[in-house]
Order: structure tokens, then sequence, then C-alpha cells
């Protein structure tokens, strides 16, 4: 009797159960217990949900491609919690991301599983200390897998799989065992935030997180800071036809060595649209710097009081590009007039100022933080701020 071929047309793999069917004659019904069969289907249909934000997102990419083609394995990457079983949590989450991830979480249907890929969703690594990073998704996520390494390869992911898949077999059997907490470790690399199964976590913490995650974007919502432009000053006009002529037009005679020429605060809005009209037309950079008193440029200096100095970089396109460079100082609380009405690219860079280093600009049209949370207070990367402050309820 031929025996039709079930897998490749080389005939090296042949599933036994069909072959068994196939092979005894008037077979052609198997049985098997429905909770075994449950069990098979559960384990070889993980439906995974990327959350994917760094550097293990280009492995974990990598690893649903061809070379490794997690598809054999029944895992299908889904762009919606409802219908995932799996969320990989693939890179750093920070405190602004942290509420939506829970609540990307929570969406997902039981019985649903997390994996940590790589060592910033494991510890936070480099930057646990920081004031952006939540210290470990374990603070806040139950996690079932840890893939360690700085990215894992496809490989990693796919050995985190099936480890993922032995623990759901073994828990449908009733043979899975909660390791062992150990205390000590667990002492030596405690984060910010206990874990969720650290045996200090307040009940209080979980549910402070809950409650950051129900409507994060409406519960950090802040309205846009409106700074006024005042009247403009009555200035002369730049008419040079360089960028070397206009800076001597300002006043700027000698190029200093240690930072772009700073100009007149008042010239600096003419300057840029002058720069434009002579084909600078794009916006490199807009860079802030704060200086505590006594410091500046030079070094110590007693003189000198608490200032900020925002560098902007502009360029012309195509060969024989050139540069231009200058920067304003002002003092904490002295508006910028904005850039954003002559660039449209000015509008987020400020923004980021703004945010970064409080440094406010006039007549911006959505002067609203941008990478920490709209309701988050103080301006991190000024230089009296701590770098590890705490952010709760995330670290």
């Amino acid at each position: 009797m031929a025996v039709k071929q079930t897998s490749d047309d080389a005939g090296h793999f042949r599933h036994p159960l069909y072959k068994t069917l196939l092979e005894a004659p008037g077979l052609t019904v198997g049985t098997a217990a429905l909770d075994d069969l449950m069990t098979w289907g559960l384990k070889n249909a993980l439906w995974m949900f990327p959350m994917a934000t760094s550097c293990c997102g280009i492995e974990f990419m990598a690893a649903a491609a061809s070379r490794v083609d997690m598809d054999r394995m029944g895992v299908i990457i889904r762009a919606t919690p409802r219908h995932a079983d799996v969320m990989v949590v693939a890179g750093t989450i920070t405190v602004k991301m942290a509420p939506r991830v829970l609540k990307l979480w929570e969406q997902m249907p039981e019985p649903k599983w997390c994996i940590a890929m790589g060592s910033c969703a494991i510890s936070g690594d480099f930057y646990r200390n920081l004031y952006s990073v939540v210290p470990g998704i374990d603070t806040f996520l139950p996690v079932d897998v840890y893939v360690p390494g700085c990215p894992p390869n496809p490989e990693a992911l796919m050995a985190g799989m099936m480890r993922l898949q032995e623990k759901i077999e073994a828990q449908r059997k009733g043979e899975f065992k909660e390791p062992e907490i150990n205390a000590a470790l667990l002492k030596i690399s405690n984060p910010s935030v206990p874990r969720l199964n650290d045996p200090t976590r307040r009940a209080e913490q979980s549910h402070e997180q809950e409650l950051s995650a129900h409507s994060p974007t409406e519960d950090e919502a802040t309205p846009a800071l409106e700074v006024a432009a005042g009247p403009a000053p009555d200035l002369a006009p730049l008419t040079s036809p360089d960028f070397e002529g206009l800076l001597k037009e300002l006043g700027v005679t000698e190029l200093p060595k240690d930072g772009p020429p700073i100009i007149p605060l008042g010239q600096h809005l003419a300057l840029a649209r002058k720069l434009k009209a002579l084909g600078y037309r794009q916006l490199v950079t807009i860079a802030a710097t704060h200086w505590l008193k006594g410091k500046g440029r030079k070094g110590a200096d007693e003189a000198e009081p608490e200032h900020f100095e925002i560098a902007y970089a502009l360029r012309t396109l195509g060969k024989g590009s050139r540069v231009a460079a200058w920067a304003v100082r002002v003092e904490p609380g002295q508006p910028v007039l904005t850039l954003s009405g002559v660039f449209a690219g000015a509008d987020w860079q400020e923004r980021e100022q703004y945010d970064l280093l409080g440094v406010t600009f006039a007549g911006h049209p959505d002067l609203r933080r941008l990478m920490m949370t709209e309701n988050y207070v103080g301006h991190p990367l000024r230089r009296e701020f701590p770098s590890d402050a705490p952010a709760a309820p995330w670290r």
C-alpha cells in the first residue's frame, strides 16, 4: 500500500500520529485526553504583543524573519493586546511609558504571559538609576521568562519562548513550582521600587500604579505655557550677504574658541530670518546649557550669575554645504523668541529645551513638555537636578 507523505517531500520527517493512522488499515481516528489537546494547542499558539522600544526590538524583528521564523512555533505577532497571549517587552521602559504599558497589559485576556527581553527590560541596566527610567518591568508586570542580553539575539528569544512553553505545560499539569526567592540576591539587586514578588512591597504600591495606568493621558494633561513675545524692538535691518558679515553687524568681531558666538538677544529672530533668506534652510539643532552661579564657559568665575546659553545651528543644502552657528544668553525666566514661525522643526526642539531645562520661548504655539509627562515636576537637565530623582509610583 502506498503511503502518502505527511511532511516534506524528501520524507525526512513524518508525524508519528499521522504515520500510525495512515499505515494501520481501517484506523482513521486517534484519541487523547482533552486536557492534553488543550495544553498542546495553548503552548503552540502563542500570539505575541510586541512592546519593542529600543535595540532589543531589532532583534525581536529578526526573530520573526525567515532565518529564525518563530511562526513555526505557532507564534503570530499581533498589533492589538486583545488578540494576544504574550507581551514581549523588548527595551527600556520610561516613567512616561510605564502606565501605558500596564494599561495594555490589563487589556490582554487571560491566560497571558510576559517576557522581559534584554537587560533594560529586566533591570533598567545602564539607566536604572536615571530619573526617567523604570528599574525593571517586574516592578509593575508579572514576568514569566527573562531573556538576558544586551541585546539578546533571535535565538535567545526563541529559547525564551521554548522555556515559556515548558512553563505553560507544567502549569497545566499542576507540576510547576514557583522558584524560591533568594533574599540575599534580592537585596543586592533591589531596584528603587520593590518588585511584585518582593515581600517588602506595599500593597498600596500596586494600587497606585493601577490608578496611574487607568487614564494616563487625561490625568497628565497640562495646558500649554503661553509666553507673550512683547513689542518688537526697533532695530536696524541686517544687510550683509554672508554669515561672517552678519556677525560683524551684530558686534562679533572675533569667533570664540569655547563655543558659538553669542549675539544680542533682540537680534536673534532677525538673524535666523536673514540666514534663511541667504540659503540656510535646514535647522540642525537647538541645544541649551544651564550654568549655575559662579560657573560659565571659561570655568569658575564668581562674577557669573546663573544663566542659560541656547545654541542654534543652520546649514545650507547641496554641494558645498555651509553651517552657521550662534548662541544667545538668558537669565532664568527670561524668554527667547521662538523660531517656530521660521523653521517648522523648531517647534519640537524648543519644546524639548523647555521640558528638560525650563527655557521658555515667547510666541511658541504649543509650549508643552515633550519627553517627560506633562505634569512632571522639575527640569531634569538642570545642573542642580538629581539624576536619580524619584518619579512615584514607578521609580
